[in-house]
Protein backbone atom coordinates (compact mmCIF):
# COMPACT_ATOMS: atom_id res chain seq x y z
CA UNK A 1 0.00 0.00 0.00
CA UNK A 2 1.02 3.60 -0.63
CA UNK A 3 0.14 5.44 2.54
CA UNK A 4 -0.52 9.04 3.45
CA UNK A 5 -0.48 9.96 7.15
CA UNK A 6 -2.43 12.94 8.48
CA UNK A 7 -1.18 13.82 11.94
CA UNK A 8 2.48 13.26 12.81
CA UNK A 9 2.28 13.22 16.60
CA UNK A 10 3.05 10.17 18.72
CA UNK A 11 0.36 7.93 17.21
CA UNK A 12 1.19 8.99 13.66
CA UNK A 13 4.86 8.22 14.28
CA UNK A 14 4.07 4.80 15.75
CA UNK A 15 1.81 3.97 12.82
CA UNK A 16 4.54 5.05 10.41
CA UNK A 17 6.99 2.70 12.13
CA UNK A 18 4.44 -0.13 11.87
CA UNK A 19 3.79 0.60 8.19
CA UNK A 20 7.51 0.38 7.46
CA UNK A 21 7.69 -2.99 9.24
CA UNK A 22 4.90 -4.13 6.91
CA UNK A 23 7.00 -2.96 3.92
CA UNK A 24 4.32 -0.45 2.95
CA UNK A 25 5.37 2.77 1.27
CA UNK A 26 4.86 6.02 3.17
CA UNK A 27 4.17 8.33 0.26
CA UNK A 28 3.07 11.50 2.05
CA UNK A 29 2.59 13.07 5.48
CA UNK A 30 0.88 16.20 6.73
CA UNK A 31 0.77 17.99 10.07
CA UNK A 32 -0.01 21.51 11.28
CA UNK A 33 3.48 21.43 12.80
CA UNK A 34 5.77 21.11 9.76
CA UNK A 35 8.74 20.25 11.95
CA UNK A 36 6.92 17.13 13.21
CA UNK A 37 6.09 16.16 9.64
CA UNK A 38 9.72 16.68 8.66
CA UNK A 39 10.96 14.54 11.55
CA UNK A 40 8.65 11.71 10.52
CA UNK A 41 9.73 11.74 6.87
CA UNK A 42 13.38 11.88 7.92
CA UNK A 43 12.88 8.52 9.63
CA UNK A 44 10.40 6.86 7.32
CA UNK A 45 10.38 8.72 4.00
CA UNK A 46 7.57 10.42 2.13
CA UNK A 47 6.79 13.91 0.90
CA UNK A 48 5.62 16.62 3.31
CA UNK A 49 2.35 18.38 2.47
CA UNK A 50 1.58 21.69 4.17
CA UNK A 51 -2.14 20.91 4.39
CA UNK A 52 -4.12 17.70 4.60
CA UNK A 53 -6.38 18.60 1.67
CA UNK A 54 -3.40 18.58 -0.69
CA UNK A 55 -2.26 15.23 0.67
CA UNK A 56 -5.67 13.68 0.06
CA UNK A 57 -5.68 14.99 -3.52
CA UNK A 58 -2.34 13.36 -4.31
CA UNK A 59 -2.29 10.63 -6.95
CA UNK A 60 0.72 9.00 -5.31
CA UNK A 61 -1.17 7.24 -2.53
CA UNK A 62 -4.18 4.94 -2.21
CA UNK A 63 -4.61 4.81 1.58
CA UNK A 64 -4.91 7.48 4.27
CA UNK A 65 -4.25 7.04 7.99
CA UNK A 66 -6.10 9.69 10.01
CA UNK A 67 -4.12 10.17 13.23
CA UNK A 68 -5.52 13.50 14.42
CA UNK A 69 -7.78 14.49 17.35
CA UNK A 70 -11.40 13.33 16.89
CA UNK A 71 -12.98 16.71 16.05
CA UNK A 72 -11.09 16.59 12.73
CA UNK A 73 -11.98 13.02 11.79
CA UNK A 74 -15.27 13.57 9.99
CA UNK A 75 -14.05 16.10 7.43
CA UNK A 76 -10.75 14.31 6.83
CA UNK A 77 -12.24 10.83 6.49
CA UNK A 78 -15.06 11.89 4.18
CA UNK A 79 -12.72 13.93 1.97
CA UNK A 80 -10.27 11.03 1.72
CA UNK A 81 -13.00 8.52 0.89
CA UNK A 82 -14.48 10.82 -1.75
CA UNK A 83 -11.00 11.20 -3.25
CA UNK A 84 -10.96 7.43 -3.76
CA UNK A 85 -8.69 6.58 -0.82
CA UNK A 86 -9.14 3.78 1.69
CA UNK A 87 -9.10 5.05 5.28
CA UNK A 88 -7.93 3.76 8.64
CA UNK A 89 -9.03 6.24 11.30
CA UNK A 90 -7.85 6.44 14.89
CA UNK A 91 -10.35 5.83 17.66
CA UNK A 92 -12.86 7.16 18.42
CA UNK A 93 -14.14 7.27 14.86
CA UNK A 94 -15.70 10.68 15.59
CA UNK A 95 -17.14 12.75 18.43
CA UNK A 96 -20.75 11.56 18.21
CA UNK A 97 -22.93 9.00 16.40
CA UNK A 98 -24.09 11.46 13.73
CA UNK A 99 -20.53 12.27 12.63
CA UNK A 100 -19.71 8.55 12.62
CA UNK A 101 -22.75 7.77 10.45
CA UNK A 102 -21.71 10.40 7.93
CA UNK A 103 -18.26 8.79 7.64
CA UNK A 104 -19.70 5.27 7.35
CA UNK A 105 -22.19 6.45 4.73
CA UNK A 106 -19.36 8.03 2.73
CA UNK A 107 -17.46 4.73 2.74
CA UNK A 108 -20.55 2.91 1.42
CA UNK A 109 -21.19 5.59 -1.20
CA UNK A 110 -17.61 5.53 -2.50
CA UNK A 111 -17.11 1.75 -2.12
CA UNK A 112 -13.89 2.29 -0.17
CA UNK A 113 -12.59 0.41 2.88
CA UNK A 114 -13.06 2.22 6.19
CA UNK A 115 -11.42 0.79 9.32
CA UNK A 116 -11.36 2.00 12.93
CA UNK A 117 -8.10 1.84 14.87
CA UNK A 118 -9.07 -0.62 17.59
CA UNK A 119 -5.60 -2.11 17.86
CA UNK A 120 -6.29 -3.65 21.29
CA UNK A 121 -7.91 -6.50 19.35
CA UNK A 122 -4.36 -7.49 18.35
CA UNK A 123 -2.83 -7.57 21.85
CA UNK A 124 -1.60 -11.09 22.73
CA UNK A 125 -3.75 -11.36 25.87
CA UNK A 126 -6.88 -10.45 23.88
CA UNK A 127 -6.08 -12.84 21.04
CA UNK A 128 -5.41 -15.70 23.47
CA UNK A 129 -8.71 -15.02 25.26
CA UNK A 130 -10.52 -15.03 21.91
CA UNK A 131 -8.86 -18.34 20.98
CA UNK A 132 -9.86 -19.99 24.28
CA UNK A 133 -13.40 -18.66 24.02
CA UNK A 134 -13.90 -19.83 20.42
CA UNK A 135 -12.61 -23.31 21.32
CA UNK A 136 -15.38 -23.56 23.90
CA UNK A 137 -13.12 -23.97 26.90
CA UNK A 138 -15.52 -22.16 29.25
CA UNK A 139 -18.76 -23.34 27.65
CA UNK A 140 -21.43 -20.79 26.85
CA UNK A 141 -20.96 -17.14 27.81
CA UNK A 142 -23.06 -16.02 30.79
CA UNK A 143 -21.75 -12.51 31.43
CA UNK A 144 -18.74 -10.19 31.05
CA UNK A 145 -17.16 -7.69 33.45
CA UNK A 146 -14.90 -5.01 31.98
CA UNK A 147 -12.86 -2.20 33.49
CA UNK A 148 -10.40 0.40 32.22
CA UNK A 149 -8.94 3.12 34.38
CA UNK A 150 -6.16 5.60 34.93
CA UNK A 151 -5.86 9.14 36.29
CA UNK A 152 -6.69 12.19 34.19
CA UNK A 153 -3.51 13.71 35.61
CA UNK A 154 -1.65 11.36 33.23
CA UNK A 155 -3.20 12.92 30.13
CA UNK A 156 -0.48 14.04 27.76
CA UNK A 157 -2.77 16.39 25.84
CA UNK A 158 -5.31 18.80 27.38
CA UNK A 159 -7.70 18.24 24.45
CA UNK A 160 -8.42 14.73 25.75
CA UNK A 161 -10.71 16.29 28.36
CA UNK A 162 -12.16 18.88 25.97
CA UNK A 163 -15.67 17.82 24.90
CA UNK A 164 -15.48 19.98 21.77
CA UNK A 165 -12.59 17.77 20.61
CA UNK A 166 -13.46 14.35 22.06
CA UNK A 167 -17.24 14.49 22.33
CA UNK A 168 -17.12 13.18 25.89
CA UNK A 169 -14.87 11.86 28.63
CA UNK A 170 -13.54 8.52 29.84
CA UNK A 171 -15.89 6.40 27.71
CA UNK A 172 -14.48 7.94 24.52
CA UNK A 173 -10.89 7.84 25.76
CA UNK A 174 -9.71 4.62 27.41
CA UNK A 175 -13.28 3.35 27.49
CA UNK A 176 -13.75 3.19 23.72
CA UNK A 177 -11.31 0.25 23.41
CA UNK A 178 -13.12 -1.43 26.30
CA UNK A 179 -16.51 -0.98 24.64
CA UNK A 180 -15.21 -2.41 21.37
CA UNK A 181 -13.68 -5.49 23.00
CA UNK A 182 -16.69 -6.14 25.22
CA UNK A 183 -18.96 -6.01 22.16
CA UNK A 184 -16.42 -8.15 20.25
CA UNK A 185 -16.68 -10.93 22.85
CA UNK A 186 -20.38 -10.56 23.71
CA UNK A 187 -21.72 -10.04 20.21
CA UNK A 188 -23.95 -7.27 18.90
CA UNK A 189 -25.58 -5.18 21.61
CA UNK A 190 -29.36 -4.81 21.63
CA UNK A 191 -29.82 -2.67 24.74
CA UNK A 192 -27.68 -0.24 26.73
CA UNK A 193 -28.24 1.44 30.07
CA UNK A 194 -25.62 3.82 31.41
CA UNK A 195 -24.73 6.52 33.88
CA UNK A 196 -21.75 8.81 34.32
CA UNK A 197 -20.27 11.04 37.00
CA UNK A 198 -17.96 14.04 36.81
CA UNK A 199 -17.54 15.35 40.34
CA UNK A 200 -13.77 14.86 40.64
CA UNK A 201 -12.13 16.65 37.69
CA UNK A 202 -15.22 18.63 36.65
CA UNK A 203 -14.28 18.83 33.00
CA UNK A 204 -17.36 20.30 31.23
CA UNK A 205 -19.38 17.56 29.50
CA UNK A 206 -16.60 15.00 30.03
CA UNK A 207 -17.37 12.20 32.46
CA UNK A 208 -14.77 11.07 35.01
CA UNK A 209 -16.45 7.68 35.19
CA UNK A 210 -18.84 5.99 32.78
CA UNK A 211 -20.87 2.89 33.72
CA UNK A 212 -22.69 0.72 31.20
CA UNK A 213 -24.89 -2.37 31.32
CA UNK A 214 -25.10 -4.07 27.92
CA UNK A 215 -27.47 -6.83 26.76
CA UNK A 216 -27.21 -8.86 23.57
CA UNK A 217 -29.98 -10.64 21.62
CA UNK A 218 -29.42 -13.83 23.66
CA UNK A 219 -29.96 -11.95 26.93
CA UNK A 220 -26.30 -12.22 27.88
CA UNK A 221 -25.14 -9.28 29.97
CA UNK A 222 -21.94 -7.23 30.26
CA UNK A 223 -21.08 -4.57 32.84
CA UNK A 224 -18.44 -1.98 31.96
CA UNK A 225 -16.70 0.93 33.67
CA UNK A 226 -14.25 3.44 32.21
CA UNK A 227 -12.52 5.71 34.70
CA UNK A 228 -10.29 8.77 34.92
CA UNK A 229 -10.08 8.43 38.73
CA UNK A 230 -8.04 5.25 39.05
CA UNK A 231 -5.47 6.30 41.64
CA UNK A 232 -3.63 2.95 41.59
CA UNK A 233 -2.24 3.40 38.07
CA UNK A 234 -3.26 2.09 34.65
CA UNK A 235 -5.63 -0.87 34.69
CA UNK A 236 -7.35 -2.65 31.81
CA UNK A 237 -9.11 -5.96 32.33
CA UNK A 238 -11.94 -8.07 30.93
CA UNK A 239 -13.45 -11.11 32.64
CA UNK A 240 -15.56 -13.45 30.50
CA UNK A 241 -17.72 -15.83 32.55
CA UNK A 242 -19.10 -19.00 31.03
CA UNK A 243 -21.02 -22.09 32.08
CA UNK A 244 -17.75 -23.97 32.62
CA UNK A 245 -15.31 -21.35 33.81
CA UNK A 246 -13.87 -17.89 33.35
CA UNK A 247 -11.31 -16.21 31.10
CA UNK A 248 -9.50 -13.16 32.48
CA UNK A 249 -7.31 -10.89 30.42
CA UNK A 250 -5.33 -7.78 31.22
CA UNK A 251 -3.19 -5.36 29.25
CA UNK A 252 -0.01 -3.87 30.73
CA UNK A 253 0.77 -6.34 32.19
CA UNK A 254 -0.21 -8.61 29.30
CA UNK A 255 -1.71 -11.73 30.94
CA UNK A 256 -4.49 -14.19 30.12
CA UNK A 257 -5.79 -16.69 32.66
CA UNK A 258 -8.38 -19.41 32.29
CA UNK A 259 -10.24 -21.05 35.17
CA UNK A 260 -12.01 -24.15 33.92
CA UNK A 261 -14.22 -26.98 35.15
CA UNK A 262 -15.65 -29.96 33.31
CA UNK A 263 -19.03 -29.73 35.03
CA UNK A 264 -20.97 -27.08 36.89
CA UNK A 265 -19.70 -26.95 40.47
CA UNK A 266 -16.78 -29.26 39.74
CA UNK A 267 -13.10 -28.85 40.57
CA UNK A 268 -11.41 -25.80 39.06
CA UNK A 269 -8.17 -25.95 37.09
CA UNK A 270 -6.14 -22.83 36.29
CA UNK A 271 -3.73 -21.98 33.52
CA UNK A 272 -1.97 -18.64 33.02
CA UNK A 273 -0.44 -17.29 29.82
CA UNK A 274 2.14 -14.55 30.53
CA UNK A 275 3.79 -13.83 27.13
CA UNK A 276 7.31 -13.38 28.57
CA UNK A 277 8.84 -12.00 25.36
CA UNK A 278 6.27 -9.20 25.36
CA UNK A 279 7.19 -8.31 28.95
CA UNK A 280 10.92 -8.32 28.14
CA UNK A 281 10.53 -6.04 25.12
CA UNK A 282 8.11 -3.76 26.95
CA UNK A 283 10.73 -3.38 29.69
CA UNK A 284 13.56 -2.78 27.22
CA UNK A 285 11.75 -0.55 24.71
CA UNK A 286 8.65 0.68 26.61
CA UNK A 287 5.00 -0.07 25.97
CA UNK A 288 5.37 1.58 22.54
CA UNK A 289 7.02 -1.61 21.25
CA UNK A 290 3.83 -3.54 22.05
CA UNK A 291 1.69 -0.84 20.44
CA UNK A 292 3.73 -0.96 17.23
CA UNK A 293 3.43 -4.76 17.06
CA UNK A 294 -0.35 -4.49 17.38
CA UNK A 295 -0.35 -1.82 14.66
CA UNK A 296 1.66 -4.14 12.40
CA UNK A 297 -0.97 -6.88 12.70
CA UNK A 298 -3.77 -4.36 12.27
CA UNK A 299 -2.15 -2.85 9.16
CA UNK A 300 -1.68 -6.29 7.59
CA UNK A 301 -5.35 -7.10 8.20
CA UNK A 302 -6.32 -3.71 6.78
CA UNK A 303 -4.30 -4.51 3.65
CA UNK A 304 -6.21 -7.80 3.29
CA UNK A 305 -9.50 -5.88 3.41
CA UNK A 306 -8.24 -3.47 0.76
CA UNK A 307 -7.37 -6.45 -1.45
CA UNK A 308 -10.87 -7.82 -0.99
CA UNK A 309 -9.78 -10.72 1.22
CA UNK A 310 -11.40 -11.79 4.53
CA UNK A 311 -9.82 -9.71 7.29
CA UNK A 312 -9.93 -9.44 11.07
CA UNK A 313 -10.18 -5.66 11.16
CA UNK A 314 -12.44 -3.32 13.10
CA UNK A 315 -14.69 -1.71 10.51
CA UNK A 316 -16.19 1.75 10.33
CA UNK A 317 -19.43 0.21 11.58
CA UNK A 318 -17.58 -1.11 14.63
CA UNK A 319 -16.35 2.43 15.27
CA UNK A 320 -19.89 3.77 14.93
CA UNK A 321 -21.34 1.21 17.35
CA UNK A 322 -18.69 1.96 19.98
CA UNK A 323 -19.49 5.68 19.88
CA UNK A 324 -23.24 4.99 19.92
CA UNK A 325 -22.79 2.85 23.05
CA UNK A 326 -20.55 5.47 24.70
CA UNK A 327 -23.21 8.10 24.00
CA UNK A 328 -25.88 6.14 25.88
CA UNK A 329 -24.94 7.35 29.36
CA UNK A 330 -26.98 9.78 31.46
CA UNK A 331 -25.01 12.35 33.47
CA UNK A 332 -25.47 12.12 37.25
CA UNK A 333 -24.89 15.48 38.92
Amino acid sequence: MRIGIIGCGEIGALRAAAARQCNFSIAAVSDMDLSRAGNLTARHGGAVFEDWQSLISSNHLDTVLVCTPPHLHKDMCIAALEAGKHVLCEKPLARNPQECREIVDAAKRTDRILATGFNYRFFPSVQKADELLRKGWIGNIDHIRSYAGYSASDHGHPWIHDAAVMGGGALRDNGIHLIDLTRYFLGEIDEVTGFSTGIVWQFPDCEDNGYLVLRNSSNRIATLQASWTEWKGFRFSIEIYGSLGCIRLSCFPMVTQILQTHQTGGAITRKTFRFPWIHVMEHLKSYRWVIIKSFVQEMNEFAKAVRGEPAQIATGFDGLRAVEIASSVCQVK
